[in-house]
């Protein structure tokens, strides 16, 4: 009897957080995007590009895709036993899995932080360490490819790219050296928020202490250099599942790669919408026609999406005894 109430309580909880604007701008503002995409696009032409899709490019699209899965939770599996962190592997994999779907929504990849915490009890102050430097390396390889690559006609790109990332690394050090060092300045620690993290702070710089040797940064940046030329190679078998046969291997990773530089750039804290509309903008530079650059992002980011939750079910299901526990927050 009292269960039930409880029950509902916790479910206008989750229904309250996922109503906070935080969530639901970032939101609009991604649908609002994508929407602006298909209507940038001839959506008759672009209906008959869809209908003309060959099938057998897009199966190897979504082999690639499984294979970019199975290096970034590799990644992970790897920066966890890094950080000193002994869950059952199932429980990491399960964190994974579920991080991967969640991670188009604001703060989504810290997920797989709370599912590892629910199931294993592992600090969640500890675990984000391994997903903020996945999520921070990625942006830095895809920058580091689009300054070798380039793209056509955009001879500014690589200026840009060639000043902004230096500064950027020595922004990210000075933050490092913020956290790591015992006397924090006073701007910070006058501040509530401050005394509400000061304890997740300190552990979270404790694994950041971990992390900071060099074989360790080079072998978790050389996962990030593989999984973005996987994706990058998805993105490709979509454009010919597409029949949109112009575009070459290397074309198409320098504008997977400018794509998730600009989602980086706008701060709407969800690559969804951003991605696609840098990804559109470097694809029709190269040469592709506005329907079939937002063809071939639509479509590339629905499979993603498509194989994240068809992979969420598998586990949730091969593992439901795991995900129930993972379901029921602790005391």
């Amino acid at each position: 009897m009292l269960a039930e109430p409880a029950r509902r309580g916790r479910g206008r909880r989750i229904v309250r957080r996922l109503l906070r604007p935080r969530i639901i701008v970032p939101s609009v503002v991604s649908l609002a995007i994508i929407g602006g995409l298909l209507a940038f696009a001839n959506v008759g032409k672009l209906a008959d590009l869809i209908a003309g899709v060959r099938p057998a490019y897009l199966g190897i699209a979504v082999l690639f895709m499984l294979a970019y899965n199975a290096v970034r939770s590799a990644q992970w599996f790897y920066l966890l036993d890094q950080l000193g962190i002994a869950a059952p592997r199932r429980d990491a994999a399960l964190a994974y899995v579920g991080g991967a779907l969640t991670k188009y929504l604001p703060g989504g990849s810290y997920f797989q932080n709370y599912l590892l915490y629910e199931t294993s009890g592992v600090d969640p102050a500890v675990s984000s360490v391994a997903t903020t430097l996945i999520v921070l390396t990625e942006p830095v390889v895809a920058l580091l490819f689009v300054f070798a690559l380039g793209i056509d006609d955009w001879a500014w790109l690589r200026w840009l790219v060639g000043i902004g990332l230096p500064l950027a690394l020595l922004f990210a050090a000075g933050v490092y050296l913020v956290i790591e060092s015992e006397h924090q300045p006073r701007w910070l620690t006058n501040r509530g928020l401050y005394g509400v993290l000061a304890d997740e702070l300190v552990r979270f710089r404790d694994g950041l202490a971990r992390m900071a040797h060099p074989g360790i940064l080079f072998t978790q940046a050389s996962f990030s250099v593989v999984f973005v030329a996987l994706e990058a190679a998805a993105l490709y078998m979509v454009a010919l599942a597409l029949r949109i046969d112009r575009l070459s291997l290397t074309a198409a990773l320098a504008a997977y790669c400018f794509s998730v530089a600009v989602a980086l750039v706008v701060p709407i804290f969800t690559d969804l919408g951003t991605l696609e509309a840098g990804g559109v903008a470097a694809l029709i530079t190269m040469g592709v026609s506005r329907h079939g650059a937002v063809g071939i992002m639509v479509l590339d980011r629905a499979l993603i999406i498509a194989v994240a939750l068809a992979l969420a079910v598998t586990f949730g299901i091969i593992w439901r005894d795991l995900l129930g526990v993972a379901l029921q927050p602790r005391s």
